[in-house]
């Protein structure tokens, strides 16, 4: 049986080096955050529409001291129905031309008591636009009727509007991370909870509103109606990171691999525009080099192969190849 053409050429790897670079538009960890019932409000940018009641606070050593300082959501009586903690982000995909935002947080809900007589609320994590409108929300729900994981594309009280179970739940007192990728091009987003799928490429607003990223909102919302029946149920967050993401780079399609009239090994592949290529070679997979002749290669002005050959003298034992796809500045 005639063996692969790639185990002949001892063995050709493709690589994609490059990570997509990524512009921070916020992060905390709210380790300078003051401690103290209602500090949460009017640091660092958030805005509570609660900040009197202690519903919102900056809490130390909550998980045993392995997140420093942790706000949270809830626990105490609020003087509303729907208490909402907000930061500014005021982002415009448009005018950047980076639609891909992605946000990562860890947060934990804590169970009511039977001072509340068991009663237990929702909790949000909602993304509006710059004239306040919500776009679209994930909805942790920790009640007895809806309990677990839902996604909102909108206003409830916007056509178009829907809320939809993501068939996934929470596990109360343990902490969860949230990640998740929004397109602000095709109006999709995804997100995982746990490394698990929430929902895939699902409609981010189906509501007709402006997509621009005014500001990020946590929320907690009285189930039953009446701040006076709320639970003492509460939501606790970490480590909220919101970042742009760039297009991932093309991969690299190799056109032939083989030898030349000579014996050369001869390797083609495509390149693409905005793009620099370099062949790199390795004796035990482990240290690589670049210093084979004519290896390198800059950005094509269009889609082209490039067809690289090594003349050199091959090592006994074989050689090992990776093609190294780098952006051109």
């Amino acid at each position: 049986m005639a063996r692969p053409v790639s185990i002949l050429l001892s063995l050709l790897l493709l690589s994609v080096l490059e990570i997509a670079r990524a512009e921070l538009l916020y992060f905390t960890d709210f380790d300078e955050f003051p401690e103290g019932d209602n500090k949460w409000d009017d640091f660092d940018g958030w805005q509570a529409s609660d900040n009197t009641s202690g519903a919102q606070a900056i809490v130390a050593d909550l998980v045993g001291g392995a997140l420093g300082n942790t706000a949270t959501l809830g626990f105490n009586r609020p003087n509303r129905a729907l208490t909402t903690v907000a930061k500014s982000i005021n982002y415009d995909p448009n005018a950047t031309g980076t639609p891909l935002v992605s946000f990562n947080l860890l947060f934990g809900i804590e169970d009511s008591t039977d001072f509340t007589n068991y009663r237990r609320d929702d909790f949000f994590i909602t993304f509006y636009n710059n004239q306040g409108a919500p776009l679209a929300a994930i909805r942790i729900s920790n009640t007895d009727t809806d309990y677990g994981f839902w996604y909102r594309n909108g206003s409830p009280q916007s056509s178009g509007y829907e809320e939809i179970d993501t068939g996934l739940d929470f596990i109360q007192g343990e902490l969860h991370e949230l990640t998740g990728i929004i397109d602000f091009e095709s109006n999709h987003w995804t997100a995982e909870i746990d490394s698990l799928p929430l929902f895939i490429d699902v409609a981010f607003n189906g509501t007709n509103q402006a997509l621009y990223f005014g500001f990020i909102a946590i929320e907690w919302q009285i189930d039953e109606g009446s701040p006076g029946r709320y639970g003492d149920n509460f939501l606790l967050l970490s480590d909220l990171r919101i970042e742009t993401v760039e297009d991932p780079p093309p991969p690299v399609v190799i056109d032939s691999i083989g030898h030349d009239a000579r014996g050369d090994i001869r390797i083609s592949w495509q390149a693409t525009p905005g793009f620099n290529y370099a062949v790199e070679y390795s004796d035990d997979l482990l240290n690589w080099q670049g210093d084979l002749p004519s290896s390198t290669f800059t950005s094509p002005p269009a889609l082209q192969p490039f067809i690289f050959t090594d003349t050199t003298v091959l090592q006994a034992g074989g050689r090992y190849y990776r093609v190294r796809q780098t952006r051109a500045e």
